[in-house]
């Protein structure tokens, strides 16, 4: 495999990004929120490319070589789409070349904290070069879980963190860090002349169609049909429910642009709504546990309630390599791209077992990795 390179800086306004006359109405399906976007004449596709901006997946540190944590952009038309936001996505973006004011939308899969820590650095990081660009950023991901997952079999201590709101979404968090940090905001903007962060970024909660699950504790991921969370002229992103544990709600997603289709898996068990939502998709980015790790990190056997609750969340609510390669062979997409690796320093052959169960292109994520859409895959 080539080494990594570092990701091009795109041009805003180079190209048009769907090739088409017109207004694309920008479909906020989700969050009833529905301004429309112009376009003009262009008859060549846009430049698009995937950047894995980090590719470990977990709250944890595996040492001084490890990957940064996991973090994606699709970058259109020099308009950055970003998924997920684990620990020094920030930095990574920079360095990937995509500047504040960029970042057109950010989609969580879900809220643990390895795929949102650096949200907090996104949203308050450079207000005076945004205020220059004219941000204006959407923040995307799950509304409240609206009940508490039951405690394990055998687990007594039954804490609540935060009983006055103990499962908050997206808008809940984003008000939340902005509160946190006000005390630094209201300096800088009464003191510095610094801009107010607030006028950047706009936080949305996903709302799961009506009438798909009944119960998140019971079967928070039901089967259903992938739905519409947002279009602009450079991409149409689709949503659909993955198993994740408890964890709900936990989208995957997919990103259609006119250069062609990426589908981000984010954290899941082997899904048939992930195959629904990647058939035919260009690039599969998908997720991987190592289960020789789980052994290791869960401790010797016999294991105690709390061993047994951990083992159960690590392979059951996530995907090993040769179940990744049968989802990709079953969806029938092009090409696979391994990240959100647990453990983020297992050697290479352990996440390459997919190339047991698929035979397209399977590529191992690298920090700062570049993949242009249209392009062959490396193999």
């Amino acid at each position: 495999m080539d080494k990594a390179k570092p990701a091009r800086p795109g041009g805003r306004g180079r190209w048009t990004c769907w090739g088409r006359l017109g207004a694309v109405a920008v479909a906020l399906a989700a969050a009833g929120f529905a301004p429309e976007a112009s376009l003009a004449a262009s008859a060549e596709p846009p430049p698009a490319e995937l950047v894995l901006l980090g590719v470990a997946g977990g709250p944890t540190w595996y040492g001084d070589d490890s990957p940064h944590g996991i973090s994606s952009a699709l970058v259109v038309d020099g308009r950055a789409y970003i998924v997920d936001l684990g620990s020094g996505a920030y930095r990574q973006l920079r360095r990937a070349g995509i500047k504040p004011g960029a970042e057109q939308a950010v989609f969580l899969t879900h809220l643990h904290t390895d795929h949102i820590i650096d949200l907090a650095n996104l949203l308050a990081y450079d207000p005076s070069a945004r205020r220059r660009a004219k941000a204006s950023m959407q923040v995307f991901g799950p509304g409240p879980r609206g009940v508490l997952p039951p405690l394990a079999p055998g687990m007594k201590d039954d804490v609540v963190i935060h009983p006055e709101n103990p499962s908050p979404g997206t808008q809940d968090l984003v008000a939340s860090i902005v509160a946190g940090m006000a005390a630094d905001l209201n300096i800088r903007v009464r003191s510095e002349g610094v801009p107010d962060i607030r006028q950047f970024f706009q936080a949305h909660d996903i709302a799961v169609p009506a009438g798909v699950v009944k119960d998140p504790n019971t079967d928070p991921a039901p089967p259903m049909e992938p739905f519409t969370v947002w279009q602009d002229a450079c991409v149409k992103v689709s949503a659909i429910l993955v198993p994740h544990g408890l964890v709900y709600p936990n989208f995957a997603y997919r990103f259609d642009t006119a250069a062609g289709s990426v589908v981000f898996s984010g954290d899941t068990a082997a899904s048939d709504n992930l195959v629904k939502l990647a058939r035919g998709a260009d690039i599969l980015v998908h997720e991987a546990i190592d289960p020789d790790w789980v052994d290791h990190i869960v401790g010797p056997k016999p294991w105690d309630a709390r061993q047994v609750a951990l083992a159960r969340q690590l392979l059951e609510a996530h995907t090993t390599p040769r179940e990744v390669g049968d989802v990709a062979t079953r969806a029938g997409v092009k090409t696979l791209v391994l990240s959100h690796l647990v453990p983020g320093d297992a050697p290479a052959e352990h996440w390459l077992k997919a190339r047991q169960t698929f035979k397209g292109p399977v590529v191992l994520g690298q920090d700062l990795m570049r993949l242009p859409l249209g392009a062959p895959a490396p193999r």
